[in-house]
């Protein structure tokens, strides 16, 4: 100590800007014992300054820890509040200081806390561990937040917590974190809302959702009866059905192979969604589909679908699986494809979808008449908007030649 200053009419200890050591700390617990708030108010900004100062020395540091504990606990809130203000940009702050005031009042502890860099990632789980819902808010949101604080949250905080971390614009989640919080809060509106703005939101967790969001739908119209059974069961599944081939269309190459092997695995990947993306014009995920029922090499599967090979295309679908139904215009579909390949050009949906009713009405001679009205219905209803209403005009119209 080397005198006193003036402040507010009250005298108070100031410290030597040069720190030294054997600081005389039975002066600074006089203020706090003796003296009056406004001393302590005082106090609490000179000591914070040394704290501060990186000239301090470790050893000057630690005397002072006990005092400024005191402080930090003091009855009036208004000394509390400056101490927690002016060591809020203090780094290596003593951890018994840090946890002293994290848990004072919100409105003192929660601006600390956002702000202090003397909190570790120990600090961090030792906060989330023992404190509340503000205090996991605000940790999840802190830009420099530990990889073990975002494990514990994600696994173990509560739906507040997790959800403030997508406030947070330095957090980057991973597929298995994205699945953990699904998997805990998949069920919450606020939730899924957020996962599903993620531009990087693994694409399972998208396609399992639009599976709930069907199913929640469906049991909604039959609980209300909107419509017959029949007609909401068949309207619910063309809109999930839609949303996956969406899902499918949008997805990079990396993700399709990834998402066509989760479908599959759950039962998903269906005769329909793969014959819509063939309405569509979507072979990319045709090829992909079939290479991975088929179990065959990608190349290979585009080779077969070209007619390339000892058993082309008929081979391929064959290993597939899928229904014979689907032989003739999933090959009307190849066909189509391998035109627009030959004439160097990129057809959009309704230009692909009119040439694969070209192809339907107009080649394989040894179609029967029946399957050509069958595909054509097919057409009606998966291809694009304008060409539904072509393929049900000629429906219709051989319908009434027959």
């Amino acid at each position: 100590m080397a005198d006193t200053i003036a402040r507010d009419d009250c005298m108070v200890p100031a410290l030597n800007d040069q720190p030294s050591l054997g600081l005389d700390t039975a002066v600074l617990n006089g203020v706090i014992e003796n003296g009056s708030a406004e001393q302590r108010l005082a106090l609490a900004v000179q000591l914070a300054g040394f704290l501060g100062n990186r000239e301090a020395s470790s050893s000057e540091r630690e005397q002072l820890v006990p005092v400024v504990l005191k402080l930090a606990v003091d009855p009036v809130a208004d000394v509390r509040n400056t101490l927690a203000f002016h060591l809020a940009a203090v780094a290596g702050l003593n951890a018994d200081i840090l946890f002293s005031i994290v848990s004072d009042e919100d409105d003192i502890a929660l601006p600390f806390l956002a702000a202090t860099p003397a909190l570790n990632h120990w600090h961090m789980l030792a906060v989330l561990r023992v404190g509340d819902a503000a205090r996991h808010i605000t940790i999840a949101r802190r830009p420099d937040l530990s990889p073990e604080a975002l494990a514990y949250i994600v696994k173990s905080a509560a739906l507040e917590a997790c959800l403030a971390l997508f406030d947070n614009p330095a957090m980057r989640l991973s597929d298995r974190e994205y699945r953990a919080l699904y998997m805990r809060f998949g069920q919450s509106y606020e939730m899924t809302e957020r996962l599903l703005s993620r531009s990087d939101l693994p694409l399972d967790i998208r396609i399992t959702q639009a599976k709930r969001a069907s199913n929640r739908m469906h049991q909604l119209m039959a609980e209300r009866g909107w419509m017959p059974a029949n007609d909401a069961a068949e309207l619910v599944a063309d809109a999930e059905e839609t949303a996956m081939l969406r899902i499918l269309v949008d997805a990079s190459e990396a993700e399709l192979v990834r998402v066509v092997g989760f479908l599959v695995s759950k039962s998903m990947l269906t005769p329909s969604i793969i014959l819509r993306a063939a309405c569509l014009g979507e072979m990319h995920v045709v090829e992909r589909a079939l290479a991975h029922l088929a179990g065959v090499p990608l190349a290979r599967a585009r080779d077969q679908m070209a007619g390339r090979g000892l058993s082309g295309f008929k081979g391929l679908h064959g290993k597939s699986g899928l229904p014979q139904s689907c032989y003739g215009i999933l090959q009307a579909a190849c066909d189509v494809a391998h035109d627009e390949r030959e004439e160097g050009i990129a057809l959009d949906s309704e230009c692909f979808g009119r040439r694969l009713i070209e192809a339907l009405m107009t080649r394989y001679e040894s179609m029967p008449l029946k399957d050509r009205t069958r595909h054509l219905e097919v057409v009606g209803r998966f291809a694009e908007d304008r060409v539904r209403i072509i393929a049900k005009r000629l429906k219709a119209d051989i319908a009434r030649a027959a």
